[in-house]
């Protein structure tokens, strides 16, 4: 039990320490950023059901321009209680990191040509290839868990209500309201076990990157 809880607790320290190296990198923070604005302005707007959707389809520009902003602010806790806000923020952050993280590995793996390490390094990830399309596949999951999870079950404008409607006659907002929590949490969880696993490969491969840095200048220092 121990060895298990020490094994766990490496991978997250590992994880968090490749957060940390990837964070060093503009272009990271690039993908995050655009990540997060992006995701989160349509989980912000899908929290009040599918009317701000349905209402940007139909409006003018000018109208569309201030849906999304409102959206954007909501991201932040503005005209949200802070419960909703907070597993609104927590989901995208999370997708923004994770989809960052992939972006860096994909590029590092395509530059430094380190696939081959990375699968003597750990093994258990499988082909370089797989792990590319098993990661994207991972933020496909979350995307839609989260939101199909998203919206208010109380006030009746939870996107599973319409579904749990159709099949219960009444009784479809409380059931709604036990799914849809249910389904954020999985969307959290899955979003959380993703980002570890990304991360431990992340730092693989630029530790991997500055120790193969080091060797060169070693090596040019010796001629």
């Amino acid at each position: 039990m121990e060895q298990k809880f020490l094994k766990w607790w490496d991978g997250f320290r590992l994880s968090a320490m490749g957060i940390v190296l990837a964070s060093k990198k503009r272009k990271f923070w690039l993908v995050f950023l655009v990540s997060f604005v992006i995701f989160g302005t349509l989980l912000s707007l899908l929290s009040g059901g599918m009317g701000a959707i349905n209402l940007f389809f139909a409006t003018n520009f000018g109208g569309k321009m201030k849906i999304l902003g409102d959206g954007f602010l909501s991201l932040f806790g503005v005209g949200k209680t802070f419960p909703d806000w907070l597993l609104t923020f927590s989901i995208s952050l999370l997708q923004a990191l994770l989809i960052a993280l992939i972006v860096l590995v994909w590029k590092k793996k395509r530059s430094n040509n380190t696939a081959n390490y990375v699968s003597k390094t750990n093994s258990r990830k499988g082909k370089f290839d797989t792990d590319n399309g098993s990661n994207v596949q991972s933020v496909g999951i979350i995307a839609g868990l989260a939101i199909l999870g998203s919206g208010c079950p109380t006030c009746g404008t939870a996107l599973v209500t319409p579904m749990l409607g159709a099949v219960f006659s009444t009784g479809s907002y409380a059931i709604a309201g036990t799914i849809s929590g249910v389904i954020t949490f999985l969307a959290i969880i899955v979003a959380i076990i993703s980002v570890k696993k990304v991360a431990e490969e992340a730092y693989v491969i630029m530790i991997d990157e500055e120790w193969r840095k080091n060797h060169k200048k070693e090596k040019s220092r010796e001629k």
